[in-house]
């Protein structure tokens, strides 16, 4: 009921802003973000956006492999697609979205939670490692051009930035380390390792935190290529938005779309479902401080969004055939058990 509370209170103020935006904006820029969406031009911002979640899969992929776990690409789009659509449309719910994959991983796939747990967390991390290094320069290259417009903006802006640097940095000089971090917050809180351990969950928080630790080892291979495949998955991120402003202004602004991709990363911060009007409002502030005008900034947003609306389409359809899936697995499971209690009674 809380969550369900939060999400609406969230849609409500989402819908707000986006309402504001709108109206300076003028209606006719969602006519003009519907139309440009709806074309050929749009069909290649659809096309790259495919290919990220695509880079996206075969990271996850990557991860699991280091954890002997060796799975086909079709057998974990459904459960990345799923797990990405409520992520991205409830970010109010934390780890919603990666709940539900560990949850259908484990149900589908038979791989145990330990494993799963840590690839998601593993693939949260390195996400978040160049949402963090595109915000810096995002940001770098926009104050170039110009400022916020309060200036208690731009002080929450280095706040979050030096806060994510901060735990960042931290993990990865004690996963290099391989110095445990549970033992660290353990620390800071009086408790004991062994405390932990005796608990219900403690063995299981403990191995996951050791398959975490054993993939973020600059002497692993499968390190590398989760790096490598992160930063292609950005960078796809960039060139859809270089893309875009290509289609929107005419012109092709290469270090500017640094800026713009850094600020669209700050907007999806702000837990608003699917960043409705956070994402349109940045654009807009964006667009215009760089000189491509408020107007096709709301569009840039709008489309932005309903290309990764496209994915949550997709998320749907997979999500219709897991849940028949496990349907049937349910039913099988309990005709099996019907004939197991039959036999039982003949004998």
């Amino acid at each position: 009921m809380k969550k369900t509370i939060k999400f609406l209170v969230a849609l409500g103020l989402g819908s707000v802003l986006f309402y504001f935006v709108i109206r300076r904006a003028g209606l006719g820029t969602v006519k003009e973000a519907s139309s440009l969406f709806f074309s050929s031009s749009g069909l290649i911002i659809v096309a790259i956006t495919l290919l990220i979640a695509l880079v996206g899969v075969i990271r996850w992929k990557v991860v699991l492999g280091c954890q002997g776990e060796k799975r086909k690409i079709s057998e974990l789009l459904g459960i990345w697609v799923i797990g990405y659509s409520i992520d991205y449309l409830t970010p109010v719910s934390l780890f919603g979205g990666e709940a539900l994959r560990v949850y259908l991983t484990g149900k589908t796939l038979g791989i145990n939670w330990e494993k799963s747990f840590s690839s998601v967390i593993i693939d949260k991390i390195l996400d978040g490692t160049f949402h963090l290094i595109f915000i810096v320069a995002g940001v770098a290259v926009f104050l170039s051009y110009g400022d916020f417009p309060e200036i208690w903006i731009f002080w929450i802006v280095v706040f979050t930035v030096l806060a994510l640097t901060v735990v960042l940095t931290l993990f990865y000089s004690r996963a290099i380390g391989k110095k445990s971090i549970l033992l660290l917050i353990l620390g800071l809180f009086g408790l004991e390792k062994a405390q932990v351990k005796a608990t219900k969950n403690g063995e299981f928080i403990f191995n996951t935190e050791g398959n975490v630790m054993r993939f973020f080892s600059p002497r692993q291979a499968f390190f590398w290529k989760g790096v490598l495949l992160s930063f292609l998955r950005h960078a796809l991120i960039y060139l859809r938005a270089f893309v875009l402003i290509l289609l929107l202004v005419g012109t092709m602004e290469p270090i500017k779309a640094i800026a713009v991709q850094g600020l669209a990363y700050l907007s999806l911060l702000l837990p608003l479902p699917a960043g409705l009007g956070g994402l349109e409002a940045i654009s807009a502030f964006g667009f215009e401080t760089l000189h491509f005008g408020f107007e096709k900034g709301t569009v840039f947003g709008m489309t932005w969004r309903a290309a990764d609306l496209a994915i949550c389409f997709l998320g749907i359809f997979f999500g219709i055939k897991i849940t028949l899936k496990l349907f049937k697995l349910r039913i099988f499971n309990f005709i099996d058990k019907l004939f197991k209690r039959g036999e039982g009674r003949r004998l």
